[in-house]
């Protein structure tokens, strides 16, 4: 199997394989996902996404009598599956060029699939498959579904009674929106049975950065904890699902609504009495989108070339990476400026005289209104009116959540999520803050959090606003002056400095 990959890759370019979300299944995931159906005594089958035949190899090679269908959309990889096995057994494969979401009205006994995966943009049929699923299955489905999600339930409304489905697939959407509609189906009648966490994503989707995992789903009328298990290496999927280290979950606990991937870490008892949302305080939105930083963004000497007013130009975190310290001043932000980047945001909107008229017109000579978020607005080059925010809170980070105490003037693009306290949330800025820093606060935050390939997380910003926090009683406990001395230390030597024990309680 390995070889057959090897050449389709070696003849088949990569953009091909990007635009029908191409990622072939490893030998040890494929025997793993067999053996399991196998066991639960299926004699056939069938895989929507045939590919270049994983499934079908690591069944025949555990049960040589199995009786494989499958559908396959790209007529390449197929052509290519035919042309280097023509010796094929056709009494017990069926395989056929076909599109799995123009076939309906089937049901199978057991379900086998490595979906394609594609981030919704680039779901290029959505627009016709999400409507006729939606019609199919009676559900609404949410707009930013991928092509796996949507692969998946379908399976799920076409698995037999008593049968059994195994996907391999990214897991992201256990901790999304659009993932709700999924997690519903996966708890119907109690058919999930376990979710197996492949931590070396990279050996599984090397081209893809994101999470990775094994759906296992048997309608047995059972309803049984589920299990959540994590795979360190590969070399442990030739093991049974029964020998793996896994935490049960009842079913009872797992709410369409919540969070899913915090099930796989061991679990830490919180102390609620002392914990609300964070939207009591206030709450968090995105940075400003501008649709074309490259025109909107300048140095000092971008400005100076185009000769454009000064009053016009506000001070702007652009990027992440410019931020290296916990705290930052207008010193800071000046010190930015003075060494030429690129932090000064023109609102062209807000005053007009021959420069600035010499810009946009560049501007657009350039395409920069035919954007598509610029060609939304009226006019194109209005942007997105905000207030510097007392809080940044990092959109993407590995091993830590970068949070900034934002004293300068300076607002930010969508590097950062931006916190605007309400009347009430303004008095307790700085203790959000240093619980923000603090490992407790980052531990418990870690609930909301959307996990991706490679370590990388993201928080969207209701993510960050359903986010659990001390409450206004727990965090007077904290004097003034011990807050200001702990930002005091946390400027000098770190954002964790001097946090140990602040916020311990909060984890039982």
């Amino acid at each position: 199997m390995i070889e057959t990959v090897a050449r389709y890759k070696k003849v088949v370019e990569l953009g091909h394989r990007q635009r029908h979300g191409q990622f072939f299944t490893p030998s040890p995931v494929a025997r793993f996902m067999c053996r399991w159906l196998l066991e639960k005594g299926t004699k056939e089958l069938f895989d929507p996404a045939f590919g270049l035949g994983a499934f079908y190899f690591a069944a025949k090679e555990l049960n040589p009598e199995i009786r494989f269908c499958g559908v396959e959309k790209d007529a390449t990889v197929l052509a290519h599956f035919r042309e280097d096995h023509p010796n094929l057994d056709h009494t017990t494969l069926s395989l056929r060029n076909a599109d799995y979401f123009s076939v309906w009205n089937i049901t199978y006994p057991a379900i086998v699939c490595n979906p394609p995966y594609m981030r919704f943009q680039n779901f290029k049929d959505r627009q016709r498959i999400i409507p006729e699923i939606e019609r199919r299955l009676g559900q609404r489905l949410s707009g930013y579904s991928n092509i796996a999600s949507a692969f998946l339930l379908k399976s799920l409304h076409e698995l037999a009674l008593g049968g059994c489905l195994a996907y391999l697939m990214p897991l992201e959407f256990l901790n999304t929106g659009y993932g709700e509609t999924i997690k519903r189906a996966l708890l119907h009648k109690g058919r999930l049975k376990a979710l197996l966490r492949i931590e070396p994503e990279g050996e599984v989707f090397p081209d893809a950065i994101t999470s990775v995992g094994i759906i296992l789903v048997a309608d047995d009328g059972k309803h049984e904890p589920v299990k959540f298990c994590t795979v360190q290496t590969l070399d442990q999927l030739e093991r049974n699902l029964s020998d793996f280290p896994c935490r049960a979950v009842p079913i009872e606990e797992l709410r369409p609504t919540d969070k899913w991937l915090r099930h796989f870490e061991e679990p830490c008892a919180l102390n609620r009495g002392a914990l609300q949302p964070l939207s009591l305080y206030g709450s968090f939105s995105r940075g400003i989108a501008t649709g074309a930083n490259e025109f909107f963004l300048l140095s000092k000497s971008d400005a100076a070339k185009w000769d454009l007013p000064t009053s016009i130009l506000h001070p702007c975190i652009s990027r992440s990476s410019q931020i290296k310290q916990a705290l930052i001043t207008d010193t800071d932000i000046e010190r930015l400026i003075e060494n030429d980047e690129r932090v000064l945001l023109a609102d062209l909107s807000s005053f007009q005289n021959e420069a600035v008229k010499r810009y946009i017109d560049f501007g657009e000579r350039q395409g920069f209104d035919k954007r598509y978020l610029t060609r939304m607005r009226k006019p194109w080059f209005k942007l997105e009116s905000r207030q510097p925010a007392p809080i940044l809170f990092g959109v993407f980070s590995r091993n830590g959540f970068k949070a900034i105490r934002n004293t300068s003037r300076a607002v930010s693009l969508t590097c950062f999520h931006c916190f605007y306290p309400n009347l009430f949330g303004a008095r307790f800025i700085n203790y959000l803050f240093l619980y923000f820093c603090s490992p407790v606060g980052q531990q418990i935050m870690s609930r909301e959090v959307r996990k991706y390939g490679d370590k990388l997380n993201k928080f969207e910003p209701h993510d960050l606003n359903n986010a659990l926090v001390p409450s206004p009683e727990w965090f007077t406990r904290i004097s003034e002056d011990v807050v200001m001395k702990k930002i005091v230390c946390i400027s000098r030597e770190g954002a964790a400095s001097g946090m140990q024990g602040l916020f311990d309680d909060l984890i039982i």
